[in-house]
């Protein structure tokens, strides 16, 4: 930029300006936007297993109503099934009560064990999603805040660009005038 067009035009640089200001802070929200959206998108799923995790008994119900006995559950069972009807034949109470319920008791507890290890074991897939929501949110919330101290320093920044373009022809007009009082005071 020439020196009389500088005169004749001072908004001009600080257009300029402006403009570089404008593309880097678009760049730098671009960057974050992805991130920033993930973390939005993680909110939801956080918030639903938030709200599920507040009523356990219904969460609880909602599981057992998938579990299904495990195959090794089912060979446990038929195992001690077997090893009960045969401590039942060398002892030769056989048809016992006593001993009946005790083979019975023994196979619902391997049934119970095995449905405490599947509900358990949702329960830790459950909580691990949450952990990786829970990371995705917060670098997301991270981003969305770095985009928001971007926005304001822009605004500040932008401002002072503002305030600058609109002052150079104040400040134009009193350099030509202060170098004319110089001129044609000096006779």
């Amino acid at each position: 930029m020439s020196w009389l067009s500088s005169f004749m035009h001072p908004g001009r640089a600080y257009d300029k300006g402006q403009a570089q200001l404008d593309k880097y802070y678009n760049q730098a929200q671009a960057y974050q936007a992805p991130y920033s959206q993930q973390g939005q998108q993680a909110y939801g799923g956080l918030n639903q297993a938030m709200g599920r995790l507040m009523d356990p008994t219904a969460l609880q119900g909602e599981w057992a109503q998938s579990y299904e006995t495990s195959p090794q559950a089912l060979q446990l069972q038929e195992m001690a099934k077997q090893q009960g009807l045969n401590a039942m034949s060398s002892q030769g109470v056989m048809g016992s009560t006593p001993a009946l319920q005790a083979m019975q008791a023994g196979e619902a507890q391997i049934g119970l064990a095995d449905r405490q290890n599947y509900l358990d074991s949702l329960m830790e897939k459950y909580k691990t999603g949450i952990g990786v929501g829970e990371n995705i949110y917060g670098i997301g919330a991270n981003a969305a805040g770095q985009m928001g101290q971007n926005a304001m320093n822009m605004g500040q920044s932008s401002a002072q660009m503002a305030y600058g373009r609109d002052a150079a022809k104040g400040e134009m007009f009193g350099k030509a005038a202060g170098m004319a009082g110089k001129l044609f005071g000096g006779f």
